[in-house]
């Protein structure tokens, strides 16, 4: 049977995936992370549940790649609405209003994201806006890709999350750049305040869709 990614929760520096900065751990930050890895680790995808999620005392999230097992990303940190989520296995996600603005540990990483959404949100967004998003990535090393994105709204849907059922806004995005060929659709469930909840976000031709489930939302 498949095993989920479990978490190793560890301070990184957001420059650079592969530092650890000690100094920036808290006091007991070290051993409250041991205990929590020694409650998580082995975990199968179908024994993720609401109770476990609850009694980690830190913010987080279902995330899978592509046809990967779904496992849980451990927020470590929050810094002027930048959320650095990190996973057993050394990926790291910096999300910014729920989209994916930058990454680390997959074959193809985006190193930078700049659109319109950085200032406005989907949500307040009317349908059929059209946007033009710029994509960077580091290897193979790739400049602002543009893509141009057709926004869809999509009305008010129920969506089974871990920690229940939900009625959310469904928006979709039907991202394309036609000189490499590359069509995809995102999609953010949200709430009336904005907050995305799940997602399914495209953000390179080379890396497969990534699926994020909020299941403890940061405070």
């Amino acid at each position: 049977m498949k095993k989920i990614i479990t978490i190793f929760l560890f301070p990184l520096i957001i420059t650079s995936c592969s530092s650890i900065d000690y100094s920036r751990i808290a006091p007991g930050y070290s051993e409250a992370f041991k205990a929590i890895k020694n409650v998580i680790v082995g975990y199968e995808d179908q024994l993720i549940t609401k109770e476990l999620v609850e009694n980690i005392p830190y913010a987080s999230s279902l995330m899978k790649i592509g046809k990967g097992p779904r496992g849980l990303i451990i927020l470590e940190s929050i810094n002027s609405n930048h959320l650095t989520w990190v996973s057993a296995d050394e990926v790291y996600l910096i999300t910014k209003n729920g989209r994916v603005i930058q990454t680390a540990g997959l074959n193809n990483n985006l190193i930078e994201f700049s659109g319109p959404y950085r200032k406005k949100s989907l949500l307040n967004q009317s349908d059929g806006t059209i946007n033009n998003y710029y994509f960077s990535y580091d290897f193979p090393y790739l400049r602002n890709l543009k893509a141009t994105a057709i926004i869809k709204k999509k009305g008010e849907v129920k969506v089974d999350l871990l920690g229940g059922e939900r009625k959310l806004i469904l928006i979709e995005e039907e991202i394309s750049n036609d000189f490499i060929g590359w069509n995809a659709v995102n999609k953010f469930w949200m709430d009336k305040e904005g907050f995305v909840w799940k997602s399914e976000q495209h953000i390179s031709p080379r890396v497969p869709k990534i699926i994020l489930e909020v299941t403890k939302k940061p405070s």
